[in-house]
């Protein structure tokens, strides 16, 4: 469907958009799409049923009904409803470029990293079909080689994981010497940024090709990386709008990214706030998909670091430790930073580099952006892992957002 299909659809389905859009919608009254308002999470959080179209009603509790969860990153939790047949769609295009750019088809061996409150059982692994899943609740040192062992013995030909837990692996294979499992080719990381080195180091760890894909559970895959390294929007999944002080735009300035999924009748999402920041790209790509690329700015909204009075993006920490990784012999593995107050921040650290040379290496190197005169409280660790609740390790977190 297209985008005024989707809004059209909505609000005669379903009570929640009905009565967003009832000023604007209402039998009679000529619309744009620009006159839609966004919709944020927490209003479809609130509206619970009344978001769900009253044509699948009575289908609930039958099997063809899917629930998924959303991560609860941004501090709630939603339930999100769709069809087998909407996700098949919904996953069709990243089918077709994943086979396209990386030889990975739907019979390819998976190993992949859950949730724990996706655990259907008590082991802590499961198998599905042609799948090997783990769960994040054994993701701790002492049951690395567990993992690395099952991996091996399983032969995946790829991996689906976020970053943090990719590299957990990866440094656990280099630092204790173990063999390449040869089997794997391809490995797509999702749900959370990362640096173009962590990428580096994953790829030649695994010695395999790695790609991003960005997306969230309530409408799938919003863009795919070719390559070349370009996020391309999936069209054919969504419609992304960048809307900047309510106006959309075009190109090239950056914005809040609104998407619209074309495959859920379930449960739609029209002009729906990801929280994320980005915009998109006027130059083209190599690469033979034409659809548009997407940059993105910061990983959501509240990464943003608020510094005399004034908001910057939490991207200048990535700029410190790149500085950092040029200037010292050694490694930053992975790192976490949380604002605690307008200049006082705590730093977590997995490194093999010393303590003392790693912070002063880091303060000099914030002095001389716009941190200058902030107070930095350290703490290492062998490996930071990823948040049980939401299965994620968000690099840059704001305390003091309200």
């Amino acid at each position: 469907m297209e985008k005024e299909e989707i809004a059209t659809y909505a609000y005669e389905n379903t009570e929640f958009y009905k009565e967003k859009w009832k000023d604007i919608m209402e039998e009679g009254n000529e619309w744009t799409w620009d006159e839609l308002p966004i919709v944020s999470k927490k209003e479809l959080v609130h509206a619970g049923i009344q978001a769900v179209s009253a044509e699948y009603y009575a289908k609930f509790g039958r099997d063809d009904i899917i629930t998924d969860y959303t991560s609860g990153s941004t501090g709630e939790c939603m339930e999100v409803y769709t069809t087998h047949k909407e996700q098949i769609r919904a996953l069709l295009s990243l089918w077709l470029y994943r086979k396209k750019f990386y030889g990975i088809d739907s019979t390819a061996r998976l190993c992949y990293f859950y949730t724990f409150r996706d655990c259907k059982g008590d082991e802590p692994y499961e198998y599905f079909k042609n799948s090997l899943g783990f769960s994040k609740g054994i993701l701790e040192p002492e049951n690395l080689q567990f993992i690395y062992d099952k991996m091996k013995e399983f032969q995946p030909v790829w991996l689906l994981l976020q970053p943090s837990v990719a590299m957990v692996l990866a440094r656990y294979m280099l630092e204790e010497g173990l063999e390449t499992i040869t089997s794997v080719q391809y490995i797509e990381l999702s749900g959370e940024m990362f640096t173009k080195e962590q990428k580096n180091f994953i790829s030649v760890a695994f010695n395999a090709v790695v790609a991003s894909q960005y997306g969230c559970n309530e409408v799938g895959t919003i863009a795919y990386q070719c390559p070349h390294g370009k996020l391309h929007i999936m069209d054919q999944n969504v419609h992304v709008d960048i809307i900047n002080q309510g106006m959309i735009k075009e190109d090239s300035d950056y914005g809040n990214i609104i998407v619209t999924g074309k495959n859920n009748k379930v449960m739609p999402f029209v002009k729906y706030n990801t929280g994320d920041i980005g915009k998109i790209c006027k130059e083209g790509c190599k690469c033979s998909y034409k659809g548009k690329v997407l940059e993105l700015f910061a990983a959501r909204q509240n990464d943003l670091v608020k510094i005399n009075d004034e908001w910057v993006s939490a991207d200048i920490f990535k700029r410190i430790f790149q500085a950092m990784e040029w200037s010292l012999d050694g490694r930053i593995y992975q790192y976490r930073v949380e604002q605690k107050e307008e200049k006082v921040f705590a730093v977590y650290l997995a490194t093999n580099m010393e303590k003392e040379v790693v912070q002063d290496c880091f303060c000099h190197y914030a002095a001389e952006t716009s941190l200058s005169g902030s107070k930095f409280y350290f703490q290492f660790y062998d490996y930071i892992l990823p948040d049980l609740q939401t299965g994620k390790l968000k690099f840059f977190i704001n305390d003091i957002v309200q």
